[in-house]
């Protein structure tokens, strides 16, 4: 365990009580997210590809 990160107990408990609940993304929230990866796109494919 280190100073950025709650002991392991309580992220089980906290992952648990979240739960599994479905993410909901607005269309206006899809188009920010894609423009904030896209100049980071071809970088991350070839990383990808490259494994």
């Amino acid at each position: 365990m280190d100073g950025s990160h709650p002991p392991t107990h309580l992220r089980i408990a906290l992952a648990a009580h979240a739960g599994n609940g479905d993410a909901t993304v607005t269309a206006a929230e899809g188009a920010s997210i894609a423009a904030e990866l896209a100049p980071h796109r071809a970088r991350i494919a070839t990383g990808l590809l490259a494994g």
